[in-house]
């Protein structure tokens, strides 16, 4: 399933820097289609895994068709890891792992609005059910608003402009669909290269909707003081401003010397894993370890 659907990125390294031994305890806080977690139960015996998964759907797929023998999912967001934690009679974990971002199926399957090469409707949420979409942000947001969302969370450089063709179009008809938003984008913007005009609105908007920087920033210091001592946390992001939080927070930690950097600098796929599995050229690891 996992190979059909997602293919855990940068998995070789995750492992080799983690250093799963067999009595731990490890959450999968980014759960997803267990990819990273299925070749981490290899390594325990005595331990076990806590998988949090924010999709539902996802979830029903990972029961019905992944053998987990040693991982118990839970569906939540992984802010509330401290409390996941607590309802499974957990006080502490031995390492903790962060696969950030969205999944393939998220993109190829959910049919909810991630990518801007299918017309489907304008949601973006991961957690279904729950809190804005895409398209009450691109109908409800002021002009100056979705301009500075769009330069702030993607860097789109023509972020004014689009943001009026925007706010102009839905005076006629309220955004729906994620082909009425590209068609405005289109009427404004010309392809950079191999990349396609929507891209960063459309990153820009996944972010705001799941307020992915938010997350980040709340749960990383929280999830430190989880871990045992020499406890290992290891963080994989897929864009810029995951990527500088994460930096930043560890810079942070290790100058009040509370964790030792094990990554000196991102560690980046190698040229075969960017061959076989695209997702993966934008992926970065960090990985810190508790001092105390």
């Amino acid at each position: 399933m996992e190979n059909r659907i997602h293919k855990p990125v940068l998995l070789k390294e995750t492992l080799e820097y983690l250093d799963v031994q067999a009595g731990d305890v490890v959450v999968d806080a980014t759960f997803g289609f267990g990819g990273h977690s299925l070749e981490i139960q290899k390594k325990l015996k005595m331990g076990r895994i806590i998988g949090i998964e924010k999709d539902s759907e996802v979830i029903k797929l990972v029961k019905s068709e992944i053998p987990l023998d040693k991982v118990t999912v839970v569906h939540d967001d992984f802010r509330h890891i401290s409390q996941v934690l607590k309802d499974q009679k957990i006080k502490s974990v031995d390492k903790i792992l962060f696969d950030l971002g969205v999944s393939s199926f998220h993109f190829d399957t959910s049919g909810r609005g991630f990518t801007f090469q299918k017309d489907e409707p304008l949601d973006m949420r991961l957690n279904i059910g729950f809190g804005a979409t895409a398209a009450d942000l691109v109908n409800g947001l002021s002009q100056s608003e979705l301009a500075d969302m769009f330069y702030t969370l993607s860097d789109e450089r023509m972020s004014r402009q689009i943001a009026k063709a925007i706010v102009e179009a839905r005076r006629q008809n309220k955004f729906e669909k994620t082909g009425e938003l590209v068609s405005v984008i289109r009427s404004v913007k010309r392809p950079e290269g191999k990349v396609h005009p929507a891209t960063k609105v459309f990153q820009a908007l996944r972010i705001a909707v799941n307020d992915e920087l938010g997350a980040i920033e709340e749960v990383l210091p929280n999830a430190l003081g989880l871990l045992n001592k020499n406890g290992r946390i290891a963080v994989i992001s897929f864009h810029s401003g995951e990527d500088r939080i994460v930096k930043n927070i560890f810079k942070q930690l290790a100058k009040e010397e509370k964790v030792e950097i094990l990554t000196k600098k991102p560690i980046v796929a190698q040229d075969e894993e960017r061959k076989d599995n695209p997702r993966s050229r934008s992926a970065k690891l960090r990985v810190a370890k508790r001092r105390n």
